[in-house]
């Protein structure tokens, strides 16, 4: 079940749809705040913290602008995991700057913070490109040869090489949903 269908069925009051939306983010999600605090103790906190919030307003959710489930999910882990790390900077914990250059290789905390970002939103942006594109996306981002890719699929040159656009434009659209029309 796509996930704007489960969306629409728990704004219907089937609240035991919403579980499947837990399902399969869950991991995805805790490995997202996990690299975003770096603190192993609060990240199933932070995790049921933003289900539950998403879930009291799944109602201001608006399927039918085009922004997928999961991108909105993540927004909103990403705004409660930088609410953590400023709630600890302000009690006096180590500074930020100083665990994001650990953590990220002399990287500022922003560097850091928008780097994790956008590795999860390509991630999560090729789980929604549709085959045949990831799969010939993925191959010639990976080196092959546009015509090494026809043969194997069997198509013609041209036919790789509009799978190859198509997907770029897809992605996007997939990668301006995460971060406002700003890629």
């Amino acid at each position: 079940m796509e996930d704007s269908a489960i969306v629409r069925a728990v704004k219907k009051g089937d609240i035991e749809a919403f579980s499947c939306l837990v399902e399969k983010y869950h991991r995805h999600l805790l490995n997202f705040i996990d690299r975003l605090v770096d603190d192993k103790e609060i990240v199933e906190d932070i995790g049921q913290e933003v289900f539950l919030n998403v879930y009291k307003s799944l109602s201001d959710f608006d399927e039918k602008r085009g922004v997928p489930f999961s991108a909105w999910l993540f927004i909103a882990a990403r705004n409660r995991c930088i609410s953590e790390l400023r709630s600890r900077r302000d009690k006096g914990h180590v500074p930020l700057e100083e665990i994001a250059e650990l953590a990220a290789g002399g990287k500022s905390p922003q560097e850091a913070l928008l780097n994790a970002e956008y590795r999860d939103a390509v991630k999560l942006s090729l789980e929604q490109l549709p085959e045949p594109y990831r799969n010939t996306l993925l191959r010639s981002v990976l080196g092959d040869a546009v015509n090494e890719i026809a043969v194997d699929e069997g198509v013609p040159i041209g036919t790789v090489k509009s799978r190859i656009f198509r997907a770029r434009e897809k992605m996007k659209i997939l990668m301006s949903e995460f971060f406002g029309g700003n890629t």
